[in-house]
């Protein structure tokens, strides 16, 4: 007989996060969708929209007008729910999402530079098992498990529109970051000596994404294609695993960790007002390593999102304002105990207003409400629920503006 027993650790400035999951892999992998994007359901291939950050197409960068500067800031808020079997845990936590800057460095060419994170890994939690009872007693076996970390990305890049209809771009991030894995096996007799294993990584690593949309207009209507493919790339990394049982014994593990191929395609389609779109993404995680082991699964991603347009010239601050509305989901990229990881589900919804207005400066809040689920395919593991308040602030600034004076 064994309970499961679950410790969600507090907050901390690197991971954000509790997640029993985000144990396996490189962590729990962040979504790098910004403001209007994020409550779409997290489309981003073929989003095209002037002045509006999209960092999953960095092709998308050429919107970036002439005279702008654009900064771009997201954190959210979320409250998680944890459940397996009858036992149930809540925790709080918030998060930075993005920081980010955009502006043309030349006709039909903008640039981009931001930091966001990549994976976060942050969990505590224990099981207890008895494994021997008699007349003397029993004896419990606990075992506990903690991890933090996780990978953070610094990235530039451009986008180059080099006609009307057909826009490329470039990103390059540097990784880095690191993550602890601490296992503990303890009794409560002290006849059965007690193990403690520690998994440790130090990664670097530069990463490159490639992206390409394709304009096609007639009238009121507007349809952007796009694409994306990021290579395969090793990380370089300080990895070692300790175990120290009866004595202490470390095992230094090279090329413990590889990232996959990414590609994903997507479209938007605007009618006057309205806008739709979607995205499907393929991660080839099963040629990727994890501590020195292949044991990923390839992941098929996909979402969707809808967009009602605002009326700039309106007076009307509602008619000012754009809504939007999402739906996603994910396969897992891991094995837990043999096996599939838990899929993920989620909902969106959002408004983007504007909020400050001057001659040569104008500042959007995007606020959206998301409901995460992640579903295990197997019995015993654990159900996680997650509703989240995901708020942005876009700083348009008319700084390149040339002004007149008689």
């Amino acid at each position: 007989m064994s309970v499961f027993i679950l410790f969600p650790i507090s907050a901390n400035a690197q991971s954000g996060i509790n997640s029993p999951y985000s144990r396996y892999g490189v962590g729990t992998l962040s979504d790098v969708s910004t403001g209007i994007t994020k409550s779409m359901g997290g489309i981003g291939a073929g989003f095209r929209h002037p002045n509006t950050l999209n960092l999953k197409n960095p092709a998308s960068y050429s919107t970036v007008d002439t005279l702008t500067f654009i900064a771009d800031l997201g954190f959210s808020l979320q409250n998680g729910n944890f459940s397996e079997n009858d036992v149930k845990v809540n925790a709080h936590n918030a998060s930075i999402n993005h920081m980010a800057m955009q502006f043309r460095v030349l006709p039909k060419v903008g640039m981009t530079i931001g930091f966001l994170p990549f994976s976060n890994v942050g969990y505590n939690f224990s099981s207890e098992q008895v494994i021997r009872r008699d007349e003397d007693g029993e004896i419990i076996a606990t075992n506990a498990y903690t991890g933090e970390g996780g990978i953070r990305q610094f990235m530039a890049g451009l986008g180059w529109r080099p006609t009307e209809w057909l826009s490329l771009g470039v990103n390059a991030s540097y990784l880095t970051g690191d993550i602890t894995h601490y296992i503990s096996n303890t009794y409560s007799s002290s006849d059965v000596q007690s193990r403690v294993r520690t998994y440790y990584t130090d990664m670097a690593a530069l990463k490159l994404d490639f992206g390409a949309q394709y304009t096609l207009t007639s009238g009121d209507n507007r349809l952007v294609l796009g694409a994306t493919y990021t290579p395969a790339q090793n990380l370089e990394s300080d990895t070692y695993m300790t175990d120290v049982h009866s004595v202490a014994d470390t095992t230094w593990l090279p090329n413990a960790f590889q990232l996959p191929e990414l590609m994903s395609a997507g479209f938007t389609f605007k009618h006057k007002n309205k806008m739709i779109g979607a995205d499907v993404s393929y991660q080839t995680w099963s040629k990727a390593s994890f501590f020195g082991e292949k044991t990923g699964l390839d992941r098929l991603s996909a979402s969707a999102g809808f967009m009602l347009l605002a009326d700039d010239m309106s007076k009307n601050l509602f008619k000012r304002t754009s809504y939007q509305m999402g739906v996603n989901f994910s396969q897992p990229y891991f094995n837990v105990g043999g096996s599939k990881g838990p899929m993920q589900f989620g909902v969106s919804a959002g408004f983007t207003m504007p909020i400050t207005t001057a001659y040569n400066s104008m500042s959007y809040l995007h606020v959206s409400g998301e409901y995460v689920r992640v579903q295990p395919m197997a019995k015993g593991m654990i159900t996680e629920n997650y509703l989240r308040i995901n708020i942005g602030v876009t700083f348009m600034e008319r700084w390149f503006m040339k002004i007149m004076v008689d």
